[in-house]
């Protein structure tokens, strides 16, 4: 299957920001060194998600919520349990008590990004918010269409926008700017950059334009990343959504060759598991044994856990829902959708 490896190395940048910060704050307890860049990684990732999400879901000629919805819990859940489960054990029977009493309730509810409390599953604040939106945009995407899902996508995003202007003072600083009302832009602004580039002309134009929209964005990303350090402003995601575009478009501009290289797409790759398994091991508690507990616990997760999940849904969908041949038919919308279809892990 046809893979962007652009793509997985914008996830390997994406996890390599959230890394560096928390290491910052946890080991060294400031971000003068590299500034605070989690955050800024996060919305590479939910720009993404959007994205990739409404590519899938565009490449079908006829959505199909069941074996969405069956597609995304045998991706997401998994790896979510065992960590969850791995916490639960280490706080009733160690003394290490990485998680609070209703922790593992509104991680598995999805309403961590409105819960404190700096434990073990504070990072779960973003996949909390992903998930909502998977219960939300790929429904609407199929009751309204395209066009209009796309009238509403853009109604949404300016209304998230003006709510976080008009509250900016209040929502900047601490846990209250994990909420949706603040942060869902970031996934709206991939959707539409998604139904753009379902649209033939508009498609090529940006192509053609695709090597000087990239630096301006990147110019952009890189003095948003400098003045921003916990709400993100719309014309963030705009320029990295034009980042992900253009590299997507056209992978062989300069830029676009170094997200090909191989130690950043394995990081991109293995970045889902990485972002739920640093919420334990990238804590000063291990000592020393940190980075091989880390390292561990991600490929263990990826090779044991997600991969056979993944392909216990996969057939799952064959057998029950939809011939897996029948999801990759896509001949009203093209070649390019469907390599998005085909690009694996699209949420991490």
């Amino acid at each position: 299957m046809t893979r962007i490896p652009t793509l997985d190395g914008w996830r390997g940048i994406a996890i390599l920001m959230v890394l560096v910060t928390h290491f910052q704050w946890l080991f060294l307890h400031s971000y003068r060194w590299c500034g605070d860049l989690g955050k800024h990684g996060v919305q590479i990732f939910f720009v993404l998600s959007g994205y990739l999400i409404t590519s899938q879901l565009l490449t079908e000629e006829r959505i199909n919520l069941k074996a969405f919805y069956v597609r995304r819990a045998f991706r997401i859940l998994p790896p979510v349990v065992a960590f969850l489960l791995v916490l639960v054990l280490l706080t009733a029977f160690t003394p290490f008590k990485v998680c609070g009493g209703y922790d593992v309730l509104s991680c598995l509810l999805l309403f961590r990004n409105y819960t404190v409390g700096n434990t073990s599953t504070l990072h779960f604040w973003s996949l909390s918010l992903e998930e909502q939106f998977y219960l939300f945009w790929p429904a609407m995407l199929v009751f309204l269409g395209r066009v209009r899902a796309s009238v509403l996508a853009g109604l949404l995003v300016a209304g998230v926008a003006v709510f976080r202007i008009l509250h900016w003072s209040h929502y900047d600083g601490g846990l209250y700017s994990f909420h949706t009302e603040l942060r869902a832009d970031g996934l709206l602004i991939g959707c539409l950059l998604a139904l753009a580039l379902s649209n033939a002309p508009v498609r090529a134009w940006f192509s053609r334009w695709a090597p000087w929209a990239f630096w301006t964005a990147l110019f952009v990303f890189v003095l948003d990343t400098l003045r921003f350090h916990d709400l993100i402003p719309l014309h963030e995601s705009l320029a990295i959504a034009v980042l992900l575009g253009a590299t997507s478009l056209r992978p062989k501009i300069l830029f676009g060759r170094a997200l090909e290289w191989d130690c950043l797409k394995t990081t991109g790759i293995l970045s889902y598991s990485i972002y739920i398994w640093q919420g334990l091991f990238l804590r000063p508690n291990w000592g020393f044994l940190w980075p091989f507990l880390l390292l561990g616990s991600c490929m263990f997760s990826y090779a044991l856990i997600e991969q056979p999940a993944r392909q216990l849904g996969r057939k799952l969908i064959a057998r029950h829902l939809v011939p897996v041949a029948a999801e990759c038919k896509a001949p009203t919308v093209g070649a390019f959708l469907r390599a998005e279809l085909c690009n694996s892990c699209p949420d991490r």
